[in-house]
């Protein structure tokens, strides 16, 4: 189970009750706060409220936060970014690109072994970790 529904499932059932006891607790056992019995009612509901706005919070930014994620793993898989609008190539376009790379033989390429620079691994000794 995921944290967000952890939180979406207890605050409810957990933590806004008992918020409301912390609230009601403190509201009669203090020192210097007087609440009348009739008002104690609306302390508990403060209370709960007090709980239940960051766990929306919460709640909101972690839909964002997996809102990201998905659209950064659609970039990835498609390899295209998500929020541009890529044109396509007409169909003709794309023969014409085949046609004018028909006549290149890949084998006459240069190898590039000769313009490889090893000169650095033959002269240098290894030097310890730390020193």
């Amino acid at each position: 189970m995921t944290l967000n529904r952890i939180v979406a499932l207890l605050t409810p059932l957990v933590f806004a009750p008992l918020a409301g006891v912390i609230s009601t607790w403190a509201a009669n056992n203090l020192p210097g706060v007087t609440v009348p019995p009739d008002k104690i009612e609306e302390v508990f509901i403060a209370g709960a409220l007090i709980a239940l706005a960051p766990a929306a919070q919460w709640l909101h930014g972690w839909q964002k936060y997996e809102a990201r994620q998905d659209e950064a793993l659609l970039a990835a898989s498609t390899g295209f970014n998500t929020t541009s609008v890529v044109a396509e190539a007409p169909e003709e376009d794309l023969d014409l690109l085949d046609e004018e790379f028909e006549d290149l033989d890949l084998d006459e390429l240069d190898d590039f072994d000769e313009f490889e620079d090893t000169s650095i691994f033959e002269d240098e000794q290894s030097v310890p970790a730390g020193s």
